[in-house]
């Protein structure tokens, strides 16, 4: 369950590092994936007491479902991120 929230999260990293503050234009996830990073957020990701994650957004960005994805973060540019890829964060 945490392996889609890691890589989720350094694929975000990644395309801030290399866009600067550009929001990516979503993700594109299973409905397994998404529900796994939901409960992930909403049970060990959330450093303050009673705050809850929004369900169907990641750090701002949409998170989209579809059965025909291996899950993948959408560059703001379109460029499709396959998460797969980021199972450690890229050096500096």
């Amino acid at each position: 369950m945490a392996d889609i929230h890691r890589r989720a999260t350094n694929a975000f990293r990644a395309h801030w590092r290399a866009h600067g503050a550009a929001l990516p234009k979503k993700l594109v996830l299973t409905k397994q994936q998404a529900d796994d990073l939901h409960l992930c957020r909403l049970y060990g990701c959330v450093p303050m007491n009673g705050v809850k994650p929004e369900q169907g957004k990641f750090n701002g960005s949409p998170i989209e479902v579809s059965d025909a994805t291996p899950g993948v973060l959408v560059a703001h540019d379109g460029t499709e991120m396959p998460l797969a890829d980021f199972d450690q964060l890229p050096p500096a």
